[in-house]
């Protein structure tokens, strides 16, 4: 076994590997990004396997500590308090520095290591799960992109298009545009030919087929023939590579569906109110599946981006958005909170009061995504899916108890 240890910071990884004899085989810092983890793998796989090195750090709400988790490495979470002494020992100077601290954790792990408790990894089926999920969100952000794209080229390009078809995303539009990627196509188009390609696509609203005739010859702002030959190329590309995004998006989100439908967490994460067919799979997720991933509520709000930073010196405290954390988990319930207030009532009447009281959109969301952590919490340690009746009750009995607590 080889045993490294990682300093980290929101910015870079420093890390240290040696041998249990204290032979160091390398080190050197890393950006604490996807890039920088895949050279980081790179530089201690070189050695050995995943499974045969010995990881310690500080700290286990962190994004990247899932990355290595998912590789197979064997994760050890040192307390501050005992990298202090221990620092103690070795240094009575007491210097400190990323290179000290990355050396220290690592011969801190070949003394300790037998002692310490390393994290479990989740579920393999759950770690399949997390990572179909992920990628469905990098290839929605793609389409997303490439729309944003598409949309400023037509704007300044092919003005005509707009309104012909009610939603650019969709195939029939991009369809079109694939065949006809410039103005001066489209409006050589005449209302029967129109018709006619409509219904070979079968285009579901043609009753619009009359005001969308009438776009080939309303009068638009002029394109130079020449600024839209050179945008034509562009335009069919930006179409096609949407195609193929949403063909591939829904092949993923079948794929997803088809994992969560075997996993016996399925239908407690379905009885979220507002989590559909997407959004509960990347719930289960977050969570996982192991009781002692979290140490507590707060740990867990944490990781998920949902609490923010509170910094508090004296008489002085300022509350700031946390950034250091898992994004993907963030994103996912920031999402039930928005789908839960149309779904949920308390839910809903928890978002304005957020609003009322000078909340922003995004702050009031994540405010309500907080009081989610802890009743997904709750769902996950008794079994049972979600239940208003027995949330409310909570609530009241919670009420009633601070109304006492702060009678004289």
């Amino acid at each position: 076994m080889l045993f490294a240890g990682i300093d980290w910071s929101n910015h870079a990884l420093d890390y240290e590997l040696r041998t249990a004899e204290g032979q160091v085989l390398a080190s050197g810092q890393v950006q604490n990004s996807a890039a920088g983890l895949s050279e980081l793998f790179v530089k201690l796989e070189a050695h050995a396997a995943p499974g045969d090195i010995g990881i310690a750090f500080e700290a286990t709400n962190v994004a990247w500590v899932l990355a290595l988790s998912d590789r197979g490495y064997l994760l050890y979470s040192v307390n501050p308090a005992m990298v202090v002494n221990f620092r103690k020992t070795l240094a009575i100077a007491g210097d400190k520095s990323d290179r000290i601290d990355r050396s220290l954790l690592a011969r801190m792990l070949v003394v300790l290591h037998t002692q310490l408790k390393p994290l479990r990894p989740d579920a393999p089926e759950i770690v399949a799960l997390r990572m179909a999920c992920e990628d469905r969100v990098r290839l929605v952000e793609e389409r997303t992109a490439k729309l944003n794209e598409l949309h400023a080229i037509l704007k300044a390009f092919y003005p005509a298009f707009e309104g012909l078809f009610g939603d650019l995303s969709s195939r029939i539009a991009l369809e079109f545009l694939h065949e006809f990627p410039t103005q001066a196509q489209m409006r050589a188009l005449t209302p029967r030919r129109l018709a006619n390609w409509l219904r070979r696509h079968h285009y579901p609203n043609m009753n619009r087929l009359e005001a969308m005739q009438a776009l080939l010859t309303a009068p638009l702002l002029q394109v130079g023939e020449h600024l839209q030959k050179a945008k034509q190329v562009h335009i069919q590309y930006l179409a096609s590579s949407l195609l193929g995004l949403c063909t591939e998006i829904d092949q993923r989100e079948r794929h997803i569906n088809d994992m969560f439908d075997g996993l016996a967490e399925a239908e407690m994460y379905r009885s979220l109110p507002g989590a559909g067919k997407i959004l509960a799979p990347a719930l289960l997720a977050c969570f996982g599946r192991d009781p002692e991933r979290f140490e507590s509520v707060e740990s867990a709000r944490a990781l998920l981006g949902t609490a923010p930073v509170t910094r508090q010196s004296g008489r002085t405290c300022v509350v700031t958005f946390r950034r250091a954390c898992w994004k993907f988990g963030r994103r996912t319930l920031q999402l039930l909170a928005s789908t839960s207030c149309a779904a949920c009532e308390w839910a809903q009447a928890f978002y304005l009061k957020q609003r009322a009281s000078g909340r922003k959109h995004h702050q009031a969301l994540r405010a309500l995504a907080h009081k989610w952590v802890k009743i997904i919490l709750a769902m996950r340690r008794t079994g049972r899916p979600y239940d208003q009746a027995v949330f409310l009750n909570s609530r009241t009995r919670f009420a009633v108890k601070a109304a006492a607590a702060v009678r004289p």
